[in-house]
């Protein structure tokens, strides 16, 4: 029998690979966006290295009420401030226009969908992420949300009678996979922010050396992500209005699991979510972990010794934490300026 001829390949230059296949050199790629789009809470912008970059996919999970649909309601904000759009899946059905106008958000300007077949989520995305890319040049952002995971479902599994059907979980985790296979090339090229959000299982059966947290949906959402972020409730906050006490949000702690665009940094403990109007504005305290990173960064001082809070030049401008959070509240320039000195 003759032995079967293996295909020499010929040595090429770098400029032929490129003209082949269009490979170049990595810091000539002009596929690499170099932009971000941040959300409201600084501290988290730089626990993930900036902000969420063009073109990457952040999976956002967590715990009932911990804050994940607020957290990407602030992404949203900062889309709808450059100038961008948002395109929201609502899966869960949970999306109020009423209480996104709280949040800041520009009703106008987001696609909205309720949908749970992803067949037709992916298809959907496509054509909206076409459409809006088509139509925004000048590189505003686009940001992408799917709430949630754990609500999608394939087509398969809708069309059954529940009756009649068997246990057919692997079919949502095979067209979930294949969404991701199918969009994630569209999203990286038209440069689109991704936030999905997932739900927190524990796991069955975990031993004690095994982390005890599972999320719905298959595992192709744990690889295509670039970032991986959990969101843990911690105790509820407590405040008299009108003469009853009432909860007005939630301390929670964010904790990066992934990070594959910058260095995993310390978890984000004991952070204030509000989430009752009527005591004051919905969402992440603002003002969470500022002067920490202000401190970090070196845009202010901390005389020795002292609770004294100085500025670049060495002049006193604060007595302790407190006081300098009024400050800024006061002087939002000041609190501009500081921001932009973190270059965060």
């Amino acid at each position: 029998m003759a032995k079967k001829k293996t295909a020499i390949r010929k040595t090429q230059t770098i400029s032929q690979l490129g003209k082949k296949y269009g490979a170049q050199i990595a810091h000539d790629s002009d596929g690499d966006h170099g932009l971000s789009l941040p959300c409201r809470l600084l501290a988290f912008n730089y626990q993930i290295g900036g902000g969420l970059p063009y073109g990457k996919i952040l999976e956002l999970f967590g715990e009932e009420s911990s804050g994940k649909s607020l957290l990407a309601s602030d992404f949203a904000y900062a889309a709808h401030a450059l100038g961008g759009w948002v395109i929201w899946v609502d899966a869960e059905h949970s999306w109020d226009n009423r209480w996104a106008k709280k949040l800041g958000l520009d009703i106008n300007r987001v696609i909205l969908i309720r949908e749970t077949a992803v067949e037709i989520i992916s298809d959907f995305i496509a054509d909206a992420m076409t459409t809006l890319r088509s139509q925004l040049v000048n590189n505003e952002p686009i940001l992408l949300v799917t709430d949630s995971i754990a609500a999608l479902d394939c087509l398969a599994n809708k069309d059954a009678s529940q009756v009649d059907s068997k246990a057919e979980m692997g079919n949502r985790a095979k067209a979930i996979d294949k969404m991701l296979r199918l969009r994630s090339e569209m999203i990286y090229d038209y440069g689109v922010s991704t936030i999905f959000i997932n739900q927190l299982r524990s796991k069955i059966g975990a031993s004690m050396f095994e982390d005890p947290d599972t999320t719905p949906g298959g595992k192709a959402m744990k690889f295509y992500a670039s970032i991986r972020v959990g969101v843990y409730g911690g105790k509820f906050l407590r405040e008299k209005i009108n003469g009853g006490e009432e909860i007005i949000g939630r301390l929670t702690s964010v904790r990066v699991k992934k990070n594959k665009v910058a260095a995993v940094k310390t978890t984000l403990k004991q952070v204030p979510v509000y989430f009752n109007e009527e005591w004051g504005d919905p969402g992440f305290d603002r003002e969470y972990g500022l002067m920490e990173l202000f401190l970090k960064k070196g845009v202010i001082q901390k005389k020795k010794n002292s609770s004294l809070i100085l500025d670049a030049s060495g002049k006193t401008i604060a007595k302790g934490e407190e006081s300098f959070k009024k400050l800024l509240a006061k002087d939002p320039d000041l609190r501009k300026t500081l921001i932009r000195k973190t270059k965060v």
